[in-house]
């Protein structure tokens, strides 16, 4: 909760796809879905755990294309699984893994679930990846300083699933503990970056050359500036148009009618302009923490590329507590303002409400994931015909009929009522439908 304002600078800044982090630590009651929310990403996909050390948060891009198989999720191993839809390769299956750093070196339990259902889940796509904090050891696979039982058998199941381990460079220490495994050979790079605030793990980038992921048409909305309309002009060219006539047709050909025509005049006489939603960072980030993130990777560099040093890593440590100081106060200047502006009185009940949602993290939203009818197919888009609103609606549709027996038995009711006045026929028909 602490690093949350700069691992969302982090994430806004690299434009990565999807984001993975593990040890959260967070409940729902600590952290609510409405706070952990990203302009600009779905989700987060939330495994919380109420123990010390534990949990997994995944956020995707919003147009990216995706699916949780929340079916192969196990309450005894924090493991979640989702796909993403690439354009050349079809449907990735992605994992995300969380080993707890402490578990023994024999305890294979976590790594024999993986072993146990990838090739269920794996039916799902036509491409695997497992990321994240495996927390093994492996001297000859991996370059750790030792060779556990788990570190063997993760190699073992990487061998027998034909996944290639990507990740060449200590993440943790002079080990290597975040991995990420895939079967897209020669086509995944990987890369490290510093650490969140105070995490002792580096931040580990991995980018599918060869398999841009799939996204969602892009969304965009028109802007109305109604402070600069020609009312005028607009209301003579309203009045020239035979608007009974339009009235003659059927009512859903009258209604796209009447629209064209109120449409087609705001756009000659009212000044607008397309926006689209861009991620951003948090409303609290100032160039000052821009500056002090900058100076932070810049120390982290000189003491990752320049070998072991007890003097750049101090300057490293200066710099992480310089800019986590910063941060802070950016944040507490904002809370700062956003307070006077709430108790000063003057503002407009629109910019009152914006800041009070604002200030309690309901100011964003979140997207529609893939959804699935019960037919079985997958509805990842929001532009074809067979799209999620149009599955939503046949859904709604569905559950709003009341159905011919009803609507039957409901007509009688006023047949044999015939002098009972209005609002008694309303309450009658009004219960029997309640209770049918």
């Amino acid at each position: 909760m602490s690093k949350f304002g700069e691992f969302q600078h982090a994430l806004v800044s690299s434009k990565a796809d999807i984001a993975v982090v593990t040890e959260t630590k967070i409940t729902s009651e600590k952290f609510s879905l409405h706070e952990s929310a990203i302009p600009g990403y779905s989700g987060p996909l939330r495994r919380d755990r109420t123990e010390h050390g534990g949990g997994i948060a995944i956020w995707i891009r919003s147009p990216l294309a995706y699916h949780h198989l929340d079916q192969y999720d196990s309450s005894l191993h924090e493991v979640t699984w989702l796909t993403v839809k690439s354009a050349h390769h079809g449907k990735i299956v992605l994992g995300a893994v969380y080993r707890p750093g402490s578990a023994s070196d024999t305890d294979i339990s976590t790594l024999e679930h993986l072993d146990g259902i990838l090739d269920s889940v794996r039916k799902h796509g036509t491409h695997a990846m497992l990321i994240r904090d495996f927390n093994v050891h492996n001297t000859a696979w991996l370059g750790s300083s030792k060779t556990t039982r788990a570190g063997e058998y993760m190699e073992e199941l990487s061998a027998a699933q034909s996944l290639m381990q990507h990740v060449q460079e200590p993440t943790r220490g002079l080990n290597t503990l975040d991995l990420v495994l895939s079967d897209f050979t020669g086509t995944v790079t990987t890369g490290i970056s510093p650490p969140i605030g105070r995490s002792d793990h580096c931040v580990v980038h991995a980018v599918l050359a060869q398999a841009p992921l799939e996204n969602e048409p892009s969304t965009r909305r028109r802007v109305w500036r109604y402070g600069q309309a020609d009312w005028n002009r607009l209301r003579a060219h309203y009045r020239r148009i035979a608007w009974t006539a339009e009235f003659l047709e059927d009512p859903e050909e009258a209604c796209s009618l009447v629209t064209r025509h109120i449409v087609s005049g705001m756009l000659q006489f009212i000044p607008h302009k397309m926006l689209e939603t861009r991620p951003s960072d948090p409303s609290w980030w100032t160039p000052e923490c821009t500056e002090a993130q900058r100076a932070k990777e810049k120390a982290w560099k000189a003491w990752r590329h320049q070998g072991p040093s007890e003097c750049l890593k101090q300057s490293f440590m200066t710099t992480v507590t310089q800019s986590i100081t910063t941060q802070h106060r950016a944040q507490q200047a904002e809370e700062q303002t956003v307070r006077e502006r709430l108790t000063r009185g003057s503002m407009r009940d629109k910019d009152w409400w914006r800041n009070v949602k604002r200030a309690a993290g309901l100011g964003r939203t979140t997207d529609v994931p893939t959804l699935t009818d019960a037919d079985g197919h997958e509805h990842s888009t929001s532009k074809a015909k067979s799209d999620k609103s149009e599955c939503l609606a046949r859904l709604f549709a569905e559950k709003c009929s009341l159905g011919l027996g009803i609507m039957t038995s409901t007509m009688l009711s006023y047949q044999q009522h015939p002098t009972l006045p209005l609002r008694a026929c309303s309450a009658s028909a009004s219960l029997k439908s309640n209770s049918a």
